[in-house]
């Protein structure tokens, strides 16, 4: 049987992570294992919510469904969730691979961090006289910049050097954090320094940016490093000194690690690669320009590339959330998906739809998945599969066939609002997006061109609503089936989030056509109002009588249990006794009831309840006839 890996990261958009995830393809492939990919952006935005709903795909991960685990611990930028995997996996007793972090009770395989970038220093230090030293690191927390910090600062001390604390300032490794450090550095009155030590290759660019805009140029004015060693440090002018980390061959390692903990072998805890400083302009050393040529070409062609596909994920978007309804929503997407996005399946997967629908103010409150789904797309093979049944989340993936004994690769993204979950989606066999560093963009325009579809349903059904008398029903005071979601629903809630059952009582007046046939309607309609005034003298005052249908009654009581269904149905049976004695009519009043309890920790909709309740009720009228 195939094996089954898991792997868990925080995103795609850095050219690091997509080469390591080449290297992990290749061991994947020499392997035939599957690898499921549980993606997000959960530090693309400083928005403690917005990262909260990304973060929630990884409570999909079943460690019980997989042989090993991969995790990108560095690009998980919240210490807090960082930890939360790392227990769940420590917990499976499954081999287990932390990718560039190390992290207590899981493997470690990674670059050198600290040797490399102490390196430099001293080569600034020695070879340039560099004292006043600079460094701009990544998220305080983050390892591999605490890593590079310490190499700074044990460099400076071998030489004997002070430094002062403000010298080291966190940010979160963009070009923009760069910039910002430049114009950080000036206010805070630090003057211009020797040199500059980045955490990346990235914040380099930008604080020689920042630094030209006042007419400071390295090397002249001063030198800098970064580190990674992007395509745009060669390729950048000054070209920037940097470190090479060997990024393909961390992922392929990392993988091929996990294979042989899974195989039983003996596996040093930690398995560091060696890193290569390469000196270049930016610190100023001797640079081989005509060698880059090549890396110019590419970056032109990656810009360019990634400016079409952007702008293409933005006209999909408006086509997107100017769809009328669902249908009309997937087959536009699949267009798209068809003619730029080459992969053998893609699924979309939402919490039911009649929530989203009808009670979006309830059901975006959620934060965590419901246990069986709408697939609401569903692509297979270049054409659109309609999926009529719900969705079981403990399977995953739809379509998945287990005899298939080729390697696969699925992408598994969440479908949020905000910290709100709405559901995932999956894109099986398909790395172009990762390869043009355009799964960011593609995600983003699911997620909100969902929001606006769904809100857009539910405007739809509101109106719907709103277009139908009161929720009162006219004949009897109780309330109309409208009112079912309104208020009903309401009760099932509140009793989950308080850990109560919720009783669910469907009631059938007994003979009521041939009441109607036999006596007339007048006096099918005194059954009726009687049935539910007795109804509203019997329910609890924590309860919900609605009228259902002609002759069908549902109620809703908060808090009640299987004993309270009995006590009901009792009092029900005896109030009518009371009151066939009282009335002046031909014929005997009667009632069907069945009942169900909904349990806390149930995700079933009021309606399914209902419809469960009604096959009790039909039970128990077969007895009666």
């Amino acid at each position: 049987m195939k094996k089954k890996i898991a792997l868990l990261q925080g995103g795609f958009n850095g050219e690091v992570m997509k080469y390591a995830i080449r290297g992990i393809r290749k061991r994947i492939q020499e392997e035939g294992a599957d690898l499921y990919i549980f993606s997000c952006y959960g530090g693309e935005k400083e928005d403690l919510l917005y990262n909260q709903g990304e973060y929630q795909i990884f409570s999909l991960l079943d460690c019980n469904e997989y042989d090993g685990f991969l995790m990108a611990s560095n690009n998980i930028t919240s210490g807090e969730e960082r930890e939360k995997l790392r227990k769940k996996l420590v917990a499976s007793g499954k081999p287990a691979v932390s990718m560039e972090h190390e992290l207590e009770g899981l493997y470690y395989v990674g670059c050198e961090n600290y040797r490399t970038v102490k390196e430099i220093t001293l080569h600034m230090i020695e070879k340039h006289g560099c004292r006043k030293i600079y460094f701009i690191g990544g998220p305080e927390d983050n390892y591999e910049s605490q890593k590079r910090k310490k190499g700074v600062q044990d460099a400076m001390d071998l030489k004997g050097l002070q430094y002062e604390e403000a010298w080291f300032r966190n940010y979160n490794y963009t070009y923009h954090d760069g910039y910002q450090a430049f114009y950080d550095f000036q206010k805070m009155g630090l003057g211009v320094p020797d040199c500059v030590i980045a955490a990346n290759d990235e914040m380099a660019i930008g604080y020689c940016t920042a630094a030209g805009e006042q007419k400071l140029y390295a090397p002249e004015d001063f030198r800098i490093s970064g580190f990674d060693d992007l395509r745009i440090a060669s390729t950048y002018r000054p070209s920037l000194t940097s470190v090479e980390r060997r990024k393909t061959e961390t992922g392929y390692q990392s993988c091929d690690v996990l294979f042989r903990l899974i195989n039983g072998e003996d596996v040093p805890k930690k398995t560091t690669l060696k890193g290569e400083v390469v000196y270049r302009s930016s610190c100023g050393c001797t640079s081989h320009e005509e060698k880059h040529q090549n890396g110019k070409r590419h970056i032109i062609e990656t810009m360019l590339n990634r400016n079409y596909v952007q702008n293409n994920f933005q006209i999909l978007q408006k086509r997107l959330v100017q769809s009328e309804n669902w249908n009309e929503y997937a087959n536009t997407l699949a267009e798209h998906v068809i003619n730029n996005i080459p992969c053998s399946a893609m699924y979309i997967l939402l919490n039911r739809t009649e929530q989203l629908e009808q009670h979006t103010g309830q059901i975006l409150n959620n934060q965590e998945y419901d246990s069986k789904l709408i697939v609401i797309f569903a692509l297979e093979k270049g054409k659109l599969v309609e999926y009529k049944e719900l969705f079981d989340i403990s399977k995953l993936i739809p379509g998945e066939e287990e005899d298939d004994e080729k390697s696969h690769a699925y992408m598994i993204m969440p479908v949020h609002f905000q910290e709100k979950t709405i559901g995932y989606c999956v894109l099986k066999d398909s790395f172009q997006m990762i390869d043009d560093e355009s799964l960011f963009s593609g995600s983003h325009c699911i997620n909100m061109s969902m929001q606006v579809m769904i809100e857009r349903l539910a405007l739809k059904q509101m109106n719907r609503m709103l277009d139908e008398l009161s929720a009162e029903d006219a004949m009897t005071g109780v309330y109309n089936r409208f009112a079912l979601s309104r208020h009903a629903e309401k009760i099932l809630q509140y009793d989950r989030l308080e850990q109560r059952e919720t009783l669910i009582l469907f009631s059938d007046i007994n003979r009521l056509k041939m009441i109607n046939d036999t006596y007339g309607h007048k006096n099918g309609d005194i059954a009726i109002t009687t049935v539910a005034n007795v109804l509203k003298k019997v329910c609890p005052k924590q309860s919900v009588v609605v009228r259902y249908g002609g002759d069908e009654f549902v109620i809703v009581v908060s808090g009640g249990d299987y004993n309270k269904g009995i006590s009901i149905k009792q009092a029900i049976h005896e109030e009518l006794k009371q009151a066939n004695e009282i009335l002046d009519i031909p014929f005997q009043i009667s009632t069907s009831v069945g009942w169900v309890c909904a349990k806390p920790d149930e995700k079933l909709l009021l309606e399914e309840y209902v419809k469960q309740a009604d096959k009790v009720m039909y039970q128990e009228k077969k007895k009666t006839r």
